[in-house]
């Protein structure tokens, strides 16, 4: 029944949303602590103008000690817009690696990669409403109220 749904908003097509201001690289920064561990999550967002796109995903986790810096989460799949709505769809994701781990266990990590994983592949649709678009920012607020704000990538700031 999702899916159904997924591609009747896929396919409906009043677009209040300047999809040409969307298409680009985009990139948010989300610190959250929880339980006495310390988790950054930062998203490299690239929405191309054939509707696919492709999001890293860098997350680091400390608890003491112990952590696991930019365990790399790669996604991809399909975007749309309907109204001030922004659907992404999910069709991949990959969990390369770790850039360094200290103080973790393989089977914490992998735990930690199966968290992350998850996400994505238990709940590949992502309804996103769109509260403020512009040449440099994009924030969007889920289901749950969550807001996250990204900036617009130069290539100065380009990672790899």
């Amino acid at each position: 029944m999702r899916y159904y749904i997924v591609l009747i908003l896929l396919t409906v097509g009043l677009c209040a949303t300047d999809e040409g201001m969307l298409v680009g690289e985009w990139i948010s920064v989300t610190p959250v602590s929880n339980q006495g561990s310390r988790t950054t999550e930062k998203e490299y967002l690239k929405l191309h103008a054939d509707y696919t796109f492709d999001t890293d995903f860098l997350v680091t986790v400390e608890k003491g000690s112990a952590y696991v810096k930019n365990l790399h989460i790669e996604g991809k799949g399909i975007w749309k817009t309907r109204g001030d709505i922004l659907v992404i769809v999910v069709n991949d994701v990959k969990v390369p690696a770790a850039e360094e781990v200290y103080g973790v266990s393989q089977k914490s990590l992998e735990a930690i990669a199966t968290t992350f994983r998850r996400r994505f592949k238990e709940d590949p649709i992502r309804i996103l409403l769109i509260k403020q678009l512009n040449h440099e920012i994009l924030v969007t607020e889920n289901k749950r109220k969550q807001r996250v704000e990204y900036n617009r990538r130069s290539l100065s700031s380009y990672r790899r």
